[in-house]
């Protein structure tokens, strides 16, 4: 089973060391999301990290950052992608492409899934459990992946821990998101990483 972790959505102190350890485990991406400010604080973030790890961080603001750090690519959130029509969201698409980078989206609703360009590299789909980081966060969709045949990646966002893993496999998603199961416990950023890529393995055939 493949995974991602998507940062808090503020900045903290000491942020840009855990996500250089996480890296070191063997984290393969992050997104780097937060709530909206300006263009600097995530300048100051990414300069902290090392920049061998530039290559696995899909931003989902500015995404000037992307070319400035040669970072892995952009994420477009929903009302970034709704503001785009369908010819900018294609040439965007292709820019990204062009550029040797990926390009992904989110949804919370399978109507959306339909109306999306096939040439994305992949989507998030949630809350697919209740969430941990967001209180009142439950699911509206009953998300089942092996029901679902897209051409790019379904990830699995909301709610993925230790003990959702599981059934989140038997739905048919091969590829998760972490947040809360990660960062709920900052003094056990590395010990709760850890667990789940342990639990991960332990599914994966």
């Amino acid at each position: 089973m493949k995974h991602r972790v998507y940062t808090l959505p503020n900045f903290f102190e000491g942020e840009a060391a855990l996500i250089n350890q996480l890296f070191e485990e063997g984290l393969p991406c992050l997104h780097l999301r937060k709530e909206q400010q300006s263009i600097h604080p995530f300048i100051d973030l990414l300069v902290q990290i090392e920049s061998k790890h530039y290559s696995k961080i899909i931003v989902h603001q500015y995404p000037e950052l992307v070319g400035m750090f040669q970072l892995l690519g952009l994420h477009l959130t929903e009302s970034a992608r709704r503001a785009l029509s369908a010819e900018e969201l294609q040439h965007l698409i292709i820019e990204q492409h062009n550029n040797q980078r990926q390009i992904g989206t989110s949804i919370h609703q399978k109507i959306d899934l339909d109306r999306l360009p096939k040439t994305l590299d992949y989507c998030t789909v949630s809350p697919v459990f209740s969430s941990i980081s967001k209180q009142n966060h439950a699911p509206t969709v009953h998300w089942q992946a092996s029901n679902l045949a897209f051409p790019f990646t379904l990830v699995a966002l909301g709610g993925m821990s230790v003990q959702t893993l599981e059934a989140c496999a038997q739905r048919g998603f091969q590829e998760v998101a972490f947040l809360g199961a990660v960062w709920n416990d900052l003094s056990n950023v590395l010990q709760n990483y850890r667990l789940l890529c342990k639990k991960m393995n332990a599914l994966t055939p």
